[in-house]
């Protein structure tokens, strides 16, 4: 298992999204909206 590069969740590899960079990194992530919020560079802490 991986865990999302967004938020931390853990990942199944058959599931969840996979973004290769052109460096060759390659991105795991859980859902689309994670996908979206790590290309809009936005952090992933919450205001308390």
């Amino acid at each position: 298992m991986v865990e999302c590069d967004y938020c931390g969740e853990e990942v199944a590899k058959t599931e969840g999204k996979l973004l290769v960079l052109n460096s060759g990194k390659k991105l795991y992530f859980c859902s689309g909206k994670c996908e979206k919020n790590y290309r809009k560079n936005r952090s992933h802490t919450y205001p308390r």
